[in-house]
């Protein structure tokens, strides 16, 4: 569930000023969004997170984030997935910034929570597609799928019989649907 803890005409420097309480902060059209997650997402967003860094180490062709991660997107909208990653290619000097990055993602993964609204979670990821996101993942653990988006009318779902891949943003990288949620 979204929960708002700011109205109106937030920025980034307030969205800075959030408490290290263990909740995700979103800067959402103005309004800052406390999203709580519970242990289940966070594991599976761990493990999933877990798979494309043990790829990176072989392949080192960017670099992977966790949820307190902050994307700022040209809109103003400072967007945190569940997993993030990102080439070298768009890393400055392939570097990960300190602060927010201004990088668009080439992978974003959401992990449903059973408090999440369809409505909101389908508003995310059109604006993941709208800032230039080329691949989008909705991880739903009471179903075991993965949904993956390569587009808004390019949508696949993998049940955890089956196995994924993230091409052509992370090029040789697979794995078994069912290995997120063991």
């Amino acid at each position: 569930m979204t929960i708002m803890a700011t109205r109106g005409s937030a920025t980034i420097a307030d969205l800075m000023k959030t408490p290290k309480d263990g909740f995700k902060y979103e800067l959402v059209d103005g309004e800052i969004l406390m999203t709580p997650a519970g242990m289940r997402h966070s594991e599976i967003a761990l493990r999933i997170g877990s798979l494309i860094l043990e790829f990176l180490r072989t392949h080192p062709i960017g670099r992977v984030y966790s949820s307190d991660v902050g994307i700022q997107f040209p809109s103003g909208n400072v967007r945190s997935p569940d997993v993030t990653y990102v080439s070298n290619g768009k890393l400055p000097d392939g570097r990960s910034p300190d602060t927010y990055g201004e990088v668009i993602p080439d992978l974003a993964v959401e992990v449903l929570s059973p408090s999440d609204r369809l409505k909101e979670v389908g508003r995310k990821i059109g604006e993941y597609f709208e800032n230039g996101v080329p691949l989008v993942w909705l991880v739903d653990p009471a179903q075991q799928t993965v949904t993956i988006y390569r587009s808004l009318s390019n949508v696949e779902q993998h049940t955890a019989a089956e196995t994924i891949d993230a091409e052509p943003v992370l090029p040789g990288f697979s794995a078994e649907v069912r290995s997120f949620f063991e």
